[in-house]
């Protein structure tokens, strides 16, 4: 059986791209800390079931929330 994947989608020098996290926090920590750093600009999560989770100002606030 394999475990959930959520993916965690952003902007990197321009172009679009992906991790895939084992969990929504890990999801939201890897763009948290990747957003902090200046590393990427965020843009979605994708749950297992390949549907958008987390967008938009939700998204923000959920990856503020994990820094603070």
């Amino acid at each position: 059986m394999t475990e959930p994947v959520y993916t965690a989608r952003y902007l990197r020098h321009g172009e679009q791209t992906e991790e895939e996290c084992d969990s929504l926090d890990e999801a939201l920590t890897f763009l948290a800390v990747g957003w902090d750093r200046g590393k990427l600009s965020e843009t979605e999560i994708v749950g297992p079931d390949g549907k958008v989770i987390l967008e938009g100002p939700e998204l923000l606030k959920r990856m503020m929330d994990t820094l603070v």
